[in-house]
């Protein structure tokens, strides 16, 4: 029972090393009780969430990566095999770095899941309840949305998984998993403060995740409500968070915190080990992954702003992406959310709407104005939803974004050409072997 097994045995090493509090002697169980007795256990198991993210298996690594690698802004240059897969759209349901992904997030969800059913019953003041419930909501909802555009329909996990009794759980369907990130969502959007540390989640935090989510959903379902939905959220964003581009492409990996509505922070105690997956042999990285020649080529001329900040060459011109560069502490920040993505948002929704040809291309040109583009001309909403399909390409690259734009727009197929199948990833085969009420993606 190998995924369930590595939700609790992650989540008792979290709960218990990050509370002095705590005498529990490890055991292959814990109970909620004992972990989260007081406002201190909330506060450590909610940053034990929080670390969640930054594992191996989200934000840390397979993620991040990942979405790239199965679109076509990386390429398989390494030895790992299991990455080959994924970039030759051969993925097998064995698979180790799909059942991170699936495995990870489900350990972030779990984790959350332990402290929402406690903390009621907590002695702490309203503000702080909200706050760590609204922390745990949209953790909650991000992780199910991640595993809903890579998976489709996914088991909704609200409760949580204390021992193996209760590991048997059907799929759920896609419109249902939407449903409950939305709500999830749309109660944090309303408990959360409105600002936060950076690595915490603000309510603005909540109000962007929504305009992406919502934007998704309308693809599902052509719902012009909904594509309205995702424009009222990003617009709350830009005129009211306080957000700010940063002044220059640059600057968003050199220290600028103003456009980041939420982030990975990771420290040499959590640790990402994506610019040694990225940087080459000769600068002491693994080359796993690298930009193809395609896509270098795509803005290399032209975009030379953002391709300067996001493609370097080693001495024997071999091209890495360079957005992280830590190899040694692997402590680059990872950004999950930022203000840029609100404005092209904003514009695609429209775009898939009939919106207002000047209103799009306005919030695209804010984007191509910082990257030192000139404004876009175009008056046709299928050469409108290209362009914006392309400033995502170059502003994200590598910022675990271009598959899931593929998939959503259902661009998939004729970019990459691959089948409707392959874009959803396969269940994860110890979770089959584990959960007998589990089903496959068709294809595999």
């Amino acid at each position: 029972m190998k995924n369930l097994s590595i939700i609790l045995i992650l989540f008792i090493l979290a709960t218990a090393s990050c509370s002095k509090m705590l005498d529990i002697q490890p055991t292959d169980s814990i109970s909620a009780s004992q972990a989260i007795k007081d406002k201190s256990g909330v506060e450590n198991a909610i940053t034990g969430a929080y670390n969640a993210l930054q594992s191996t298996g989200v934000y840390g690594r397979y993620q991040v990566i990942v979405e790239d690698l199965a679109a076509d802004n990386l390429v398989w240059t390494g030895t790992t095999q299991d990455y080959s897969q994924i970039a030759n759209h051969k993925i097998a349901a064995d698979n180790g770095i799909i059942d991170g992904i699936w495995a990870y997030n489900y350990d972030c969800i779990n984790r959350v899941n332990n402290v929402l059913a406690r903390i009621a019953d907590i002695d702490m003041s309203t503000d702080d309840r909200n706050m760590y419930t609204g922390d745990g909501l949209f953790m909650r909802a991000l992780c199910h949305f991640n595993l809903l555009c890579d998976f489709g329909g996914i088991p909704i996990k609200t409760q949580p998984t204390l021992d193996l009794s209760n590991i048997n759980q059907a799929r759920n369907t896609v419109p249902q998993v939407f449903d409950q990130i939305i709500a999830d969502l749309l109660q944090a959007e309303q408990i959360l403060p409105a600002t936060r540390t950076l690595g915490h989640a603000s309510a603005f935090s909540a109000t962007a995740l929504l305009a992406r989510v919502y934007l998704t959903q309308f693809q599902q379902n052509n719902d012009p409500a909904i594509a309205t939905l995702a424009i009222e959220k990003a617009d709350k964003v830009i005129n009211e968070g306080g957000f700010i581009l940063a002044p220059i492409y640059s600057d968003l990996f050199n220290g600028n915190v103003t456009e980041s509505i939420f982030e990975i922070v990771s420290s040499v105690q959590n640790r990402n080990l994506l610019a040694q997956y990225f940087f080459p042999r000769s600068l002491l990285g693994r080359y796993e992954v690298s930009p193809p020649s395609g896509f270098v080529q795509s803005f290399k001329l032209t975009d030379t702003a953002r391709f300067n900040a996001s493609i370097k060459f080693d001495s024997t011109n071999l091209p890495f992406g360079y957005k992280y560069i830590d190899v040694t502490a692997g402590t680059d920040r990872v950004y999950v959310i930022r203000l840029a993505e609100m404005y092209l948002i904003r514009a695609e929704a429209r775009a898939y709407s009939n919106g207002t040809i000047e209103d799009i291309r306005n919030d695209v040109n804010v984007v191509r104005a910082r990257a030192g583009l000139p404004p876009t001309t175009s008056t046709d909403y299928n050469e409108l939803k290209l362009v914006i399909e392309n400033e995502r390409r170059h502003e994200f690259a590598f910022e675990c974004q271009r598959w899931a734009d593929l998939v959503r727009t259902k661009r998939a197929t004729t970019v990459l050409g691959i089948s409707q199948n392959y874009t959803l990833f396969p269940i994860p085969l110890s979770e089959l072997q584990t959960n007998t009420l589990m089903t496959q993606n068709p294809g595999y």
